[in-house]
Parts: C-alpha cells; sequence; structure tokens
C-alpha cells in the first residue's frame, strides 16, 4: 500500500515543489501571461487564489531555486486586478516584453563594463 508521499513511485512533495517552481518561472514570460489572460484564467476566482498562494515563492527558503527571479515581479504585479485585465491587451504585453528585453540588455551591458573596470584595477595591483 502506497504512502501519501510516494504514489506510485512519485514523490508527491518533490513532484508539487517542481510543477509550483516552474510555473513561478513561467510567470516571467508576458507571453505566456497574455495567453493565460486571453483563455480566461485570471477573471476565475480559484486560479486568483492559486496566484496569491504562490507568494510563498518570495521567501528566501524558496526564491533561491528560481533562475528567473523578475517572476515574483510579475507574481505581485498579479495582485492586481487591473494588471491581470491590461496583460490580455497584446499592445500592453508587447511593451513589457519590449521593457524586459530593454532592461537585460543594459543590465548584461552594464555588468560587462563592470566586470572589465574589476580586472583593470586587479591587472593594476599585481
Amino acid at each position: 500500500m502506497a504512502d501519501d508521499f510516494n504514489i506510485n513511485g512519485v514523490d508527491q512533495d518533490g513532484f508539487r515543489f517542481q510543477v509550483e517552481l516552474e510555473f513561478v518561472q513561467c510567470l516571467a514570460n508576458p507571453q505566456y501571461l497574455n495567453f493565460l489572460a486571453q483563455l480566461g484564467y485570471f477573471r476565475k476566482t480559484e486560479f486568483v487564489n492559486y496566484i496569491n498562494y504562490l507568494q510563498y515563492w518570495k521567501t528566501q527558503e524558496y526564491a533561491k531555486y528560481l533562475k528567473y527571479p523578475q517572476c515574483l515581479h510579475f507574481l505581485d504585479l498579479l495582485q492586481e486586478e487591473s494588471f491581470r485585465r491590461e496583460i490580455a491587451n497584446s499592445q500592453c504585453t508587447k511593451f513589457i516584453e519590449d521593457q524586459q528585453l530593454s532592461h537585460w540588455d543594459h543590465f548584461t551591458k552594464k555588468r560587462s563594463q563592470i566586470a572589465q573596470k574589476v580586472m583593470q584595477k586587479r591587472k593594476q595591483t599585481e
């Protein structure tokens, strides 16, 4: 007889962790949010409650597993009805996506510049 944590050879807690981790990280994709909005998920009370439940990912204990931490910002935005309504608009989604890509581009360039300065300082002190 299988116990509560191991049904059909699958660790249920581990499986749930993986599924929720993957879903939360998908929230970093504005196109995915638009897709969910177009299908009407954000109008369903149960789904909005589920999004609220996922707030625990903002704790350090769970956030350390995230590869795309910007998903936490979208998790916050999804708490607002106005954002859930507007993300269904393709132009709004495109604007958010463009801003996100611009941020990544700027961040990457800035990070590269900082790394070069650090390397130059190291060479000067040697």
